[in-house]
């Protein structure tokens, strides 16, 4: 299984999560692939201790190798400048 880290900040409207709605803030997301692609992303606030589910999902990658990839289209995604 493979990880990632990223620290950002979400644009206005923040994060939507399964556990507490949207979140918002400097945030942190992980990420992880198992073998057979199956993609999970949770978020926090950056140094907290509880991590939220991303609404969505479930996801699977194509192919597992290419999870870090996809973990930074994400994190490019969510950590845009405000209009």
């Amino acid at each position: 299984m493979s990880e990632r880290y990223s620290v950002f900040t979400p644009p206005r409207g923040g994060v939507m999560t399964k556990e507490v709605g949207v979140i918002t803030g400097e945030l942190e997301l992980y990420t992880t692939a198992a073998e057979d692609g199956a993609l999970t992303m949770r978020i926090r606030y950056a140094g907290a201790d509880e991590w939220y589910t991303v609404d969505g999902g479930p996801w699977r990658l194509h192919d597992a190798r290419d999870h870090e990839v996809v973990h930074e289209v994400v994190v490019g995604l969510l950590d845009r400048p405000q209009p």
